[in-house]
């Protein structure tokens, strides 16, 4: 495994503009999900590499990088996946996307227009890249949706806010709170004061939980969900799971 101390990811530039800009596309449109990456890229900057730095100190990590194992290729793979046991992560997992009609590949695309959007990579002062930090990134971004299923929250606008605190508490990524300070106007709107409770909960879900970054994924995916959900310390998120019923009770 390679040497990190010269690694891309330290020359990556905070763009505060870009990511303002993309914060308005996507509140405009919360389907544009290439605009999320473009707020990451430009505000991901240090802790990226921190994480990357931490991830090579895991024995997963280790295993991971030494055997190039692509968590994507397990997760688009629907028939390993649908052959996994009644209520194990991967079985859940692929219900999931199958309901949600979305792909590990889908985050892979919505990631690469985005790099096409700002018309370069997110590496600023050469075209060097880095195979391992390469593989650690698209694991990382891979492991979104697997994070919905451990987490329980949803993909609407809430839910998606509640993951993104989770994830800050995970990542300590400045992105994360970026996003969500921009989209607060628009969610205290819609739910009232209540929705930040539902966001500091799930903001110390996330600090408390074990670091699932370094999750050796291929492995839980065979494991039963609930054990999977003990084993991380990820608990029921009550306070979110109470205001979406009432928000949908209330518009339907």
């Amino acid at each position: 495994m390679n040497n990190n101390e010269n690694h891309p990811t330290r020359r990556m530039k905070i763009r505060p503009l870009t990511a303002l800009k993309a914060v308005r596309n996507v509140l405009n449109d919360p389907e544009q999900t290439s605009q999320v990456f473009r707020v990451l890229q430009a505000l991901s900057g240090p802790s990226l590499g921190k994480n990357f730095n931490k991830f090579c100190s895991t024995e997963t990590g280790k295993r991971v990088l030494d055997e190039k194992i692509d968590l994507v290729e397990k997760l688009n793979d629907p028939n390993y996946l649908a052959s996994l046991p009644e209520r194990t992560l991967g079985h859940t997992y692929h219900r999931f996307i199958n309901r949600e009609q979305i792909s590990a590949g889908g985050l892979e695309e919505a990631s690469a227009e985005a790099v096409a959007e700002d018309g370069s990579s997110s590496v600023n002062s050469s075209q060097e890249t880095n195979a391992e930090f390469d593989l650690f990134v698209r694991r990382t971004r891979a492991s979104h949706d697997l994070f919905h299923v451990l987490t329980r929250y949803g993909r609407d606008p809430l839910g998606e806010a509640c993951l993104l605190a989770f994830t800050y508490g995970q990542t300590k990524n400045i992105a994360f709170p970026f996003i969500l300070l921009s989209a607060a106007r628009r969610l205290y709107q819609g739910a009232g004061i209540t929705v930040f409770g539902a966001l500091w909960r799930g903001y110390r879900d996330g600090k408390k939980a074990r670091w699932l970054l370094a999750a050796d994924w291929e492995s839980l995916l065979e494991q039963p969900l609930e054990n999977v959900r003990d084993s991380y310390r990820i608990p029921a998120p009550e306070r979110y799971q109470r205001l979406a019923a009432n928000l949908a009770q209330a518009s339907a």
